[in-house]
């Protein structure tokens, strides 16, 4: 799983966040004993402002500032320890900040480049600079990493098991679970995009209803199993029928639909009529075809569909009936029309 997503709104609140969780404790920090820093210390201050506001404000696509904020903060920080202590600093706890972006919010390979960093900001300065700057002390230079790593650690982990708890509750929201299709909700916000999008480019759209005509019988005589098993078929029979982009749902019951993009009402014809090559008389359906008019509601499209679907139903099973192009009484149009061999 990758960096959580934000959208405008939590953009904002997370460059709040990052305010008063970076730019208040580096302000307080600085106000301490205001007189007694060095100007190193006001540029470290400096930086690890700017580094957390970067980070929550530019998108990865602009890669040379993302990570200059990302990972500019942690060494920026370190200034801070310059002549207060080096890694025994008070200002040290400061880090974690830092670390804890880096559990949270970025990918697996940019929290390993992070607790190098945090390393090399912890140990190098002793090396490189060493006293009065940065006095030796490995073993409060090691806890400083131990601990940020096992802070990043810990996020990451939490972090992760929510996004896959989220992901999950979200697939449950719009998916049957009898079947695997998408439910009404699902079906609802795919369509409406099919919908946008076609409106857009210009493009037609079929859809296609269908209703179990033995279902109840099944489920009286065999049982409820034997009833979710033909429903379980015909989702996967319909999957074999319909393209890789269609959008299939279960609408509830023994209630099925498929909304076909770029497809006319031949196109939507020919589906049912492939459907129905494969589903044995256990499984028979009547179905109602239409095409998107241009005009209408997804949910008027449904509608103009269902009249078609009950027509088809009273006609007698297995028969396919084309949608009336208006549902205005006293049209000539409204009467839905039998699809030739369909029965």
């Amino acid at each position: 799983m990758g960096p959580l997503r934000f959208n405008a709104r939590q953009r904002m609140r997370a460059m709040h966040y990052a305010m008063l969780g970076n730019v208040v404790p580096i302000g307080i920090a600085t106000a301490t004993d205001f007189a007694s820093h060095r100007p190193v210390f006001f540029i470290g201050a400096a930086g690890g402002c700017v580094a957390p506001l970067i980070v929550t404000t530019v998108s990865r696509r602009n890669r040379v500032l993302f990570y200059l904020g990302a990972f500019g903060g942690i060494p920026a920080l370190a200034l801070m320890q310059a002549y207060t202590g080096g890694p025994a600093s008070g200002y040290s706890v400061l880090m974690m900040m830092a670390m804890i972006w880096f559990g949270v919010q970025a990918t697996d390979r940019e929290l390993i480049a992070g607790m190098v960093v945090l390393a090399g900001s912890s140990f190098l300065p002793m090396l490189v600079v060493g006293p009065p700057a940065y006095p030796v002390d490995w073993g409060s230079a090691a806890l400083l990493v131990f601990v940020g790593v096992s802070v990043a650690g810990s996020l990451r982990a939490v972090t992760r098991e929510t996004q896959r708890l989220t992901e999950r509750l979200r697939h449950e929201a719009v998916i049957d679970h009898l079947t695997g299709l998408l439910n009404r909700r699902g079906w609802t916000e795919a369509t409406r995009r099919e919908l946008i999008r076609a409106r857009r480019s210009g493009t037609s759209i079929g859809i296609a209803a269908i209703d179990l005509d033995d279902l109840k019988e099944i489920n009286d005589s065999m049982g409820h199993d034997a009833g979710d098993r033909v429903l379980q078929e015909t989702a996967d029979r319909m999957r074999a029928a319909v393209r890789g982009g269609d959008v299939l749902a279960r609408l509830g019951g023994d209630e099925f639909v498929a909304l076909l993009p770029n497809t006319e009402l031949e196109g939507v014809a020919e589906t049912v009529h492939r459907l129905r090559e494969t589903t044995p008389a256990r499984g028979s359906f009547s179905a109602g075809v239409a095409v998107w008019d241009r005009r209408e509601t997804l949910d008027e499209l449904l509608r103009r569909c269902d009249v078609a679907l009950y027509a088809s139903k009273a006609a007698g099973p297995g028969r396919t009936q084309t949608a009336p192009l208006s549902l205005t009484p006293g049209l000539e149009q409204s009467i839905p029309v039998e699809v030739p061999g369909s029965a």
